[in-house]
Formats: C-alpha cells, sequence, structure tokens
C-alpha cells in the first residue's frame, strides 16, 4: 500500500500560483530576436543562429521568483508565453486582428499588454519575407500543389513553418558530468589544429562549426552567471535570513555549473534545466525531451544522502519544485496548430526506469521521486513515460499505476523488449545503445545524447493521414471532401478507379497500396526538402555541442555529426482503414449485404438515405478491435503497407525514414477533415485513436482489444506507436485490483506491444466535468501522446475520450 506524504507549504504556494496564474503573451524573446534579425542582414546559417543565441543569452531578463530554487525562464512574466518568429508569424496577424482575439480564443487562450500587442502588429510583417516558413516557401517541389488538396499528407501548398524541426533529446550527460568550459576548450584547441595545418577542402565548415559551438557555449555559462548575479542581488535585499541563505547558495551553485561539472542533487537538476532553457531560448520548444532524468541525477542524489548533505523530504520538495518549472514554461502556438496538442502542453518529456547499457533494472530514488511529484501535484507537464521490462521492480509497477489514477495517463508506459528491439533491427542502432533510449515528445523512442532522431519530420507536417488514401483509392484519385476555399475536388493521386468498379478484394487491396506508395514517397519528398533547407538556415550549434558524434566530426546534427541519425513520420487512421477494408469485404464480397455501388453511393450521400445499412454496419456488422479473426485480417496489412513506404525513404542525413503512430489530436480535427467512411463513421467525425480500434467499436473486453491490435508487428514502428485503452475506476477496488490491471498490460507488452497508455476515469465523469468545469479543474486525462486538464481541452476532444470504450476487467 502506498502512504501519500503531504506537499511542503512551500511547494503548495508555487502549485497554487502556478494553477492560478493565467498564461501571459510575453514579447521579450521575440523582440530582442526580431531586433537582431533586422540589424544583422548579413550573417546567415550557423553563426547567424549561433550569435542570436548568444544575445538572448546576454539580454534576456533573468527572472527569479519568489521560493524558487530551481532558476531560469524564457519570458519576463511567470507563465509567460514564449514567440518563436523566425520559424513563422504571419499567422499572429490572421488569427488575431483585434487584441481580444489572443485573449479569448477557444483554446489555450492568454493575456496580452496593449502596448505589447501593438509591438508585434506593427513588427510581424517582417517576418513575412524572414521566417522559414517564408524561406522554405520558395524550395518546395511546385508539382505538390496540385496534390494539397488530397488531404494525405499534413502539409498546405504554402506556409508550412510554424514549428522548427525539434524532436530531440540532448547530451544531459555531458551537462552534468562535464561541463560547458570542458567544451569551449576543446572546441578552440579543435579551431587552433585546424588553423596551424591549414583549413583544407570542406574543413571550413568544421572550423566554423566550432566556432559556433564556442560562441553558444560561452553564451549559455553567462546565461548561468547572470542568474548567480540575480540571486546574490536579492539575498542582499532579503530580510528574511533563512531565503538570504538559500539565494546565497543558489548564486554560488549557479556560479559553478554549466560551466563546471555538478556536485549535487539541486545542481544536476538545475544543470539539466538550464540546458534545456538554451534549447527553447534557441526556437525548439516542440517536443524537445529531457530523457533519462533519473539517470543522469540519481547518483548525485545518492551521493548527497550517503554524505549527509540532503534529507530524502528535502529532495522530494526540490524535486517537486523542478517538475513545477517545467510546468511553468508554454509557447504561442497559432490557433490552428493549438488544436493538435491543447492545454498548454509542450512535450518535455522525462523518461525513468527501465534497464543500464548491461539490461540490469535501472531503477534508483529519483525514479519514485519523479512519480510522486506528478502524483501529488496533479500536474501533465512535464510529460512521464516509464520503461518498463521483465525485471521492473513490483514497487515500481505499483507507484506507476497508482500516480496514473491520479493523473490520467501520467505515466506512460513503454516496453523494453519491444522498442529496444525495434531500434537495433529497424535503425541499426547497437545494443549498448538502444538499451539508453528514452522517448521524445509524445511516444517516440531515441538514444539519450548520441541520437538526433527528428522523430517530428520537420517538426510541423509530418502525418500520413490514411482514411483520405483510402478514398483516394476507391474514388480513382480524388478526395470527395471540400475543404473550406478550395476549389471543386479533382485529381490528386493515382487513378486506381472506383469502389464499385473494383471486382475483388484484391483490387481494393491493390488501389489502397497505390495511393499509400504514392504518397508516402511524397512525404518523404517533402520533409526532405525541409529539412535541407533547415540544414543551412537553422543549425544547432548548442545541441550539437554536447551530441555525440558531432564534436568529433565537427559536424551540426542537421548536417548528419551525430553518432545515429533518424527521420521519422507519423500516420492516422490505423483502426479506421482496417475497420473500412474489412467492412468493404464483409459487407459487399462475403455476406454480399450491399453492392460496392450501393456502399459507395451510401459514402458519398454521407450515410443519408442508407440508414438501414449504416445500422446494420454499426450494429450487427463484425469490426476491427474484438479479437475475430476476419474482421483484423486487415490490420497488418494498414500498417505494413504504411510502414515499408515511409522506410524506402531516406534523409538528408542518409538514414531510411521510421515509421510512427501517435496523432496528437490531429485524429480528432483531421476528421473534420475527411468524408465518411466506410466504417460507419460519418463525415466530420474522429478518425481512430492511435493504434487502437474506431471508437467504441471494441466491445469484448480488453483481451480481445489488445489481441486484434497486436495482429500487425510494432516493431516495425521504431519512430514509436500509441495506444489508449479507457478503463472504469472500479478496476482498481478490492485487494488484487492493481494486480488485475497490471495483467492486462503485461498481456500486451508480451504480446508484442511497445506502448501503453491509460484513463482511469468514467465517462459519467468526463460529461459532469464538462457540465461542471469548475469542480473539475485538477482534473487531468490522457488525450493522445500528451495528457492534459480536462477542462483546458476543447470540446471536439474531450467528446472524442468520451466515446472511447469504457473497460471493466
Amino acid at each position: 500500500m502506498i502512504k501519500e506524504v503531504a506537499i511542503s507549504p512551500r511547494v503548495a504556494r508555487v502549485r497554487e500560483k502556478f494553477r492560478s496564474t493565467r498564461p501571459q503573451l510575453d514579447i521579450a524573446r521575440y523582440k530582442l530576436v526580431t531586433e537582431f534579425y533586422m540589424e544583422n542582414p548579413n550573417i546567415t546559417g550557423i553563426l547567424k543562429r549561433a550569435y542570436n543565441l548568444k544575445n538572448l543569452f546576454e539580454n534576456m531578463p533573468t527572472p527569479v521568483f519568489d521560493d524558487e530554487v530551481i532558476v531560469g525562464y524564457p519570458a519576463n512574466t511567470y507563465r509567460g508565453c514564449v514567440i518563436f518568429p523566425e520559424n513563422s508569424f504571419s499567422y499572429f496577424y490572421t488569427d488575431n486582428p483585434t487584441i481580444d482575439n489572443i485573449r479569448n480564443r477557444s483554446v489555450d487562450p492568454m493575456d496580452i499588454d496593449e502596448d505589447d500587442y501593438k509591438y508585434l502588429m506593427d513588427t510581424a510583417h517582417f517576418w513575412d519575407k524572414n521566417s522559414m516558413s517564408a524561406i522554405v516557401d520558395q524550395y518546395l517541389p511546385e508539382s505538390y500543389k496540385k496534390l494539397a488538396g488530397a488531404g494525405v499528407l499534413n502539409f498546405r501548398p504554402s506556409g508550412n513553418c510554424g514549428s522548427p524541426i525539434g524532436h530531440f533529446i540532448g547530451n544531459f550527460w555531458t551537462v552534468c558530468d562535464k561541463g560547458f568550459g570542458a567544451i569551449v576548450k576543446e572546441a578552440k584547441e579543435k579551431m587552433e589544429i585546424l588553423e596551424e595545418k591549414g583549413i583544407q577542402g570542406d574543413e571550413a565548415r568544421h572550423y566554423i562549426f566550432y566556432r559556433a559551438v564556442v560562441i553558444v557555449s560561452e553564451g549559455l555559462i553567462t546565461y548561468t552567471k547572470r542568474y548567480a548575479k540575480e540571486c546574490k542581488r536579492l539575498a542582499d535585499e532579503c530580510k528574511d535570513e533563512k531565503r538570504k541563505e538559500e539565494l546565497l547558495s543558489m548564486a554560488e551553485s549557479l556560479e559553478w555549473i554549466i560551466e563546471n561539472p555538478c556536485r549535487t542533487y539541486r545542481e544536476s537538476l538545475q544543470a539539466c534545466y538550464l540546458y534545456q532553457m538554451g534549447h527553447i531560448l534557441d526556437a525548439q520548444l516542440h517536443g524537445i525531451s529531457y530523457g533519462r532524468l533519473d539517470q543522469y541525477c540519481g547518483k548525485y542524489l545518492e551521493k548527497d544522502l550517503k554524505e549527509g548533505r540532503i534529507t530524502e523530504d528535502e529532495a522530494q520538495e526540490i524535486t517537486d519544485l523542478f517538475m513545477l518549472k517545467v510546468a511553468e514554461i508554454n509557447r504561442l502556438w497559432s490557433e490552428a496548430a493549438t488544436h493538435s496538442g491543447p492545454g498548454y502542453t509542450t512535450g518535455q518529456l522525462v523518461t525513468i526506469g527501465g534497464t543500464d547499457k548491461d539490461g540490469n533494472d535501472a531503477t534508483n530514488l529519483v525514479t519514485y521521486m519523479i512519480l510522486r511529484s506528478s502524483r501529488r501535484l496533479k500536474i501533465h507537464q512535464p510529460p512521464v513515460a516509464i520503461r518498463i521490462h521483465d525485471n521492473t521492480p513490483d514497487e515500481l509497477w505499483e507507484e506507476a499505476i497508482a500516480t496514473n489514477s491520479a493523473v490520467g495517463g501520467v505515466p506512460s508506459f513503454e516496453y523494453d523488449n519491444v522498442i529496444v528491439k525495434s531500434m537495433v533491427e529497424q535503425r541499426g542502432i547497437s545494443l549498448e545503445d538502444a538499451r539508453n533510449y528514452a522517448l521524445v515528445g509524445c511516444v517516440e523512442p531515441a538514444v539519450c545524447g548520441c541520437d538526433f532522431a527528428n522523430s517530428g519530420g520537420d517538426g510541423n507536417a509530418a502525418y500520413t493521414i490514411l482514411p483520405a488514401a483510402l478514398w483516394l483509392a476507391i474514388n480513382n484519385g480524388v478526395n470527395p471532401f471540400r475543404f473550406p476555399g478550395a476549389p471543386e475536388p479533382t485529381v490528386s493521386g493515382p487513378q486506381t478507379g472506383y469502389l464499385y468498379e473494383m471486382k475483388s478484394m484484391g483490387e481494393v487491396l491493390k488501389a489502397y497500396k497505390t495511393q499509400m506508395d504514392y504518397f508516402t514517397k511524397w512525404q518523404v519528398n517533402m520533409v526532405n526538402c525541409y529539412e535541407y533547407i533547415y540544414s543551412f538556415h537553422t543549425p544547432l550549434p548548442l545541441l550539437s555541442a554536447t551530441m555525440t558524434g558531432c564534436m568529433e566530426s565537427g559536424l551540426d546534427v542537421l548536417w548528419g555529426g551525430a553518432k545515429y541519425n533518424g527521420a521519422g513520420n507519423s500516420s492516422i487512421g490505423h483502426g479506421t482503414v482496417a475497420d473500412s477494408l474489412n467492412i468493404i469485404n464483409q459487407i459487399c464480397f462475403v455476406e454480399k449485404k450491399a453492392t460496392t455501388r450501393e456502399l459507395y453511393d451510401a459514402l458519398i450521400a454521407n450515410w443519408e438515405g442508407y440508414e438501414d445499412l449504416h445500422q446494420y454496419i454499426l450494429g450487427k456488422a463484425k469490426h476491427f478491435g474484438n479479437n475475430d479473426p476476419e474482421a483484423d485480417q486487415f490490420i497488418s496489412f494498414v500498417a505494413d503497407t504504411y510502414a515499408d513506404g515511409i522506410k524506402r525513404g531516406v534523409s538528408p542525413r542518409g538514414c531510411n525514414w521510421s515509421a510512427g503512430c501517435w496523432p496528437v489530436t490531429l485524429n480528432v480535427v483531421m476528421g473534420m477533415f475527411n468524408h465518411a467512411t466506410p466504417d460507419g463513421r460519418y463525415t466530420g467525425q474522429p478518425l481512430s485513436d492511435g493504434i487502437s480500434p474506431v471508437q467504441a467499436m471494441d466491445k469484448n473486453g480488453p483481451f480481445s482489444t489488445i489481441n486484434s491490435i497486436l495482429k500487425f508487428d510494432e516493431s516495425k514502428y521504431p519512430n514509436g506507436t500509441l495506444c489508449n485503452m479507457k478503463f472504469h475506476p472500479t478496476v482498481l477496488q478490492g485487494a488484487d485490483g492493481y494486480k488485475k490491471l497490471r495483467a492486462v498490460m503485461e498481456a500486451f507488452f508480451k504480446g508484442g506491444g511497445m506502448e501503453l497508455q491509460l484513463n482511469i476515469v468514467s465517462a459519467d465523469t468526463l460529461r459532469d466535468a464538462q457540465e461542471h468545469p469548475e469542480n473539475y479543474k485538477d482534473l487531468v486525462v490522457r488525450i493522445a501522446g500528451f495528457s492534459a486538464y480536462f477542462v483546458e481541452v476543447f470540446k471536439e476532444s474531450q467528446d472524442d475520450l468520451i466515446r472511447r470504450t469504457e473497460m471493466s476487467i
């Protein structure tokens, strides 16, 4: 039985401030970046990004808020939302023609000062020609524009760079154990060697790379010492002797860390946080993750406890404050992008548990403290993923399930055996390194500190919408959905014929594969063009300074310098397509309840006039998700067709592309732009979520559901999969409730499952939260690859969660 301990009064104050403070748009970073770009048009490439970041490190405000022991913030105001105009900014004046638009928008509203709003509007058009979105548009294939209306890829004809590449884990071991002083020394020595022997051939790029590393590394050291100075200033003014002593201790640590190796547990957390802050200031707050925080910091806590420098209660308080500090951070998204990740989410994922390089259990005290922080504080940021393996301690299992019950979907559960196997076989990563994986952004595996996995593709449009490809397959290459403002539907994919012309299921499958092969090729075409342009304009010298392989090769991560390189894509609608193929086969070719013409006409009519057929499909037909061999027979075909098509692609860094399936909330958003499907779905309704069956169609209990899902090989998805399951809270009642739930999870994993995330909440509770949100302020639910406060999620996504099958055991 888990014994809960109350949070400290200090932590309670910070948490209350966090939950009661409305986010505010902050222009401190925006102003510095805009003015730097305006004043330095002749600096380009990696040096532009290096000097831009140096300017931020030297001039950003350094606020230290009350009660803090971990400091650093990318804004000047508490819960200030940072802006990254280098990616794209035209959305701002489009979304917000008046100040009230940003203050009152339907998802993630935020305050803004009138003077700040005016400054943004006065300068926003500068970025129309200077953002990555404007630059990349000039290089994209013209022939793609006619494909944009197909709806299979999440690209528009222009304006696609609302986010950076992101999706990586830096080398926090280097930051904690080595420090940037050693990195600066190494980079300068490499520059001297090149100067002395002569810079030959393409060695100029190595020299410039090392120069950029020095600039950003010295900048981060300066930034840290500026915080030390601010803590000292506050200590000089502080009347409370205990807080004064604490501020002086913080100042002493901040003078030391980042430049030098960490000495204590608090210093290790602070160093990790400031390193992450450097990436955020570098416009990379998009799926950048902490990785194995318990492994970086555990040895420092063990040493502190052994030497009597700290108690466990004090360490837990510091952990609580660190987690709250990460939770405070937010950024401005366009209103459209906010719908894909609502609830003020940032995806700074923390991974805990798992094994060491030899396969031994790596659980330590910090592993438990991170879980307890999430549970005690009821926070969904930072997201937490726990690595499960065959020797995970029983106590850790119990802590993880208890946390998940209290904080919906925190942690997600990742199975080492399948993920490590996938990384070794699909990506060529060594066994030792694969055992050092963590999760990026949502659920994407990557090796900590040596793997530029780029798991989000270009970070903005790395999604393949499978149900749209099905429509093209049965409608002769035309998507019948009329996109807002778009002309009449036109042919935008291969002309594979119409459903009513197809005489066998084999013809349907052939048409679908033809469309998928065509559009996975175009997915790779587009994102490769993006990445190639990004490599010139937005290299990542701060990340590269620590990433294993980059200092050795003299190459930025975007130039292929990391020890391992990856390129990731995600897909949406596996269950929708698998079930739709099942219905076509069942209704038209096996049972012959309808002709292919009748089913086609019913779909075009959005089931209007075909109610009897629609009701038969929903109520009497067999559906994917119930462990029925006939109904489940197409899931492997759907999964393999997408994975094989993506894997044929090669990125600019020479690695093969990797398949994934994690839709964030785009299954809801893209469902709004997808026509009716044979599984019984109406036009505009959500698509299936992750690798799960269609919502409410899995009716035979959790074991049947997982057996259906496991009929495809998840190890072919090295970019991660997402499997949502919702249980009624009664599953945990009784002495063996926890054991029963664990048994379901272990059955899934041992059958080949990669990832599992749970909501342990009733649909009645969620409906009541919709009616009375004031009573459910702290209700956390798992939405997709992230969790959020239910009342902060838009209604369509709330409804999608309610519709998911509520299971019992």
